[in-house]
């Protein structure tokens, strides 16, 4: 046990000293050759990139990467602080998250790559597949950094995103690498047949390219990797006709809404982010999943029709991020409790459309009683939705419609007494209204030992 225990802890210090080397490394290189700070930057990408795809050959045990990515995370947060150290990590001057979320996506993809149990219970994925961490890695990886270094000195045709701009050149040079990537890993890790492989490889380029254009600050480093994890754990057991009918679909159905997006007045930045994520959890949760983030996005847009928050700069997606944080939590809490926590999902992201109704609208008492009492429904559609009743449903209900109704008091709460930092506020809140109910949930309780 001692020796094993010895063995794990040398390659994580390893890994990390490793890290710190090759930022040190290419600091030491950008200043005496010079280079431009993309380059450093996606030199560093590349590298640690490339070292993160043999974790599975490397690491035995998830808590390993674990450690490693959050020993990595403080070196990248001391880097800041350090020219030495960092200088070709921030040579780039822009504010992102980039090297933390790529840490944090590590560490994720390689704990699930055993598979989920919310797919399990659905029947999808019942046995590891070592493709749900190496294609979306790799993606990450090589077609990430040859769209940005082509986007920066070959793109003409760009496009504004929150902080900068992208190129039409990127991210067609994304697709491109990303397809052939993902056939030649798609062919040495699965055992699909060649229809099949140049079909989901094309599906995994086109996708992950709309998550990188629809990122910032950053954030493909995650909407990239878990995104495309969301879509190959879903689509790998599927054939052909199915593949294609779903990507038709999708392709169908966003065209539509980015067009009412767009006549609406809504950025075309804020309307991919939007159903880049919508999309995730429908291929992930299924379609009824998206109902109540879909009231959130819906109170949200309300409150913006009002005239609300149009002086905050980039609020809408600030609140696809608090958005994507809360999906997330539930993610990643149903994983660790093998817990089935859809109901949980669907009263936090009621709260979270109570809450930007209450905590930015300026509604009489009538209009927002209304508010609560649609999104009280659409909140409740999973649980009427069960073929078979039973107490534990009529209950959590029950629960379900105090705790929303009670949010409203908390958030006026909140938008008195501590007004700064709304989005962070609102999201924590409203993910903590949600876990109050899980035990209360139909399966859940019984899943958490709580009930007989």
């Amino acid at each position: 046990m001692m020796a094993e225990l010895a063995i794990s802890l040398g390659k994580i210090v390893g890994s990390v000293l490793l890290l710190a080397a090759v930022l040190a490394g290419v600091g030491f290189l950008a200043r005496r050759l010079r280079l431009q700070p993309e380059i450093a930057r996606k030199i560093i990408h590349v590298s640690l990139g490339l070292y993160c795809l043999t974790f599975p050959w490397v690491f035995d045990q998830a808590w390993e990467v674990a450690a490693v990515c959050l020993l990595a995370g403080a070196v990248f947060v001391i880097a800041r602080s350090r020219p030495t150290l960092g200088e070709g990590l921030h040579g780039v001057k822009r504010f992102s998250y980039g090297e933390l979320l790529f840490a944090v996506s590590v560490a994720l993809l390689f704990w699930l790559k055993d598979g989920h149990y919310s797919l399990e219970i659905r029947g999808i994925q019942a046995e590891p597949q070592l493709i749900l961490y190496v294609l979306p890695i790799l993606l990450l990886t090589l077609s990430d950094a040859a769209s940005a270094l082509v986007g920066v000195n070959y793109g003409r045709m760009q496009f504004p995103v929150e902080d900068g701009v992208k190129s039409v050149e990127g991210v067609l040079t994304f697709i491109l690498t990303a397809w052939i990537a993902a056939l030649i890993a798609l062919l040495l890790f699965t055992d699909l047949g060649r229809g099949d492989v140049i079909v989901l490889a094309l599906i995994a380029a086109l996708f992950g390219s709309l998550f990188e254009a629809a990122s910032w600050r950053g954030l493909d480093n995650l909407f990239i990797p878990m995104g495309l994890y969301f879509i190959l754990a879903n689509l790998l057991p599927r054939g052909t006709t199915e593949l294609l009918i779903t990507t038709l679909g999708f392709a169908i159905v966003t065209g539509l809404l980015a067009t009412v997006g767009v006549r609406l007045n809504i950025s075309r930045h804020v309307v991919a982010s939007g159903l880049s994520l919508l999309f995730c959890i429908a291929i992930f949760a299924g379609p009824m999943a998206v109902l109540t983030p879909g009231a959130a996005f819906a109170a949200y847009y309300a409150i913006w029709r009002q005239g609300e928050r149009r002086d905050a700069p980039h609020d809408a997606l600030n609140m696809i991020i608090t958005a994507l944080t809360v999906a997330l939590a539930v993610f990643v809490i149903s994983a660790l409790l093998r817990v089935d926590t859809i109901y949980t999902f669907n009263l936090a992201f009621a709260c979270l459309a109570t809450g930007i109704l209450v905590r930015f609208g300026r509604l009489r008492p009538t209009p927002l009683a209304g508010g609560v009492a649609l999104i009280c429904s659409v909140g409740l559609v999973r649980a009427l939705a069960v073929p078979v009743w039973r107490p534990e449903t009529f209950v959590f209900i029950a629960f379900a419609i105090v705790l929303v109704v009670g949010s409203v008091g908390l958030f006026s709460l909140m938008r008195q007494r501590s007004p700064g930092r709304p989005w962070i506020k609102l999201g924590a809140l409203s993910l903590l209204i949600g876990l109050a109910g899980l035990p209360l949930s139909p399966g859940g309780g019984s899943a958490l030992g709580l009930s007989g």
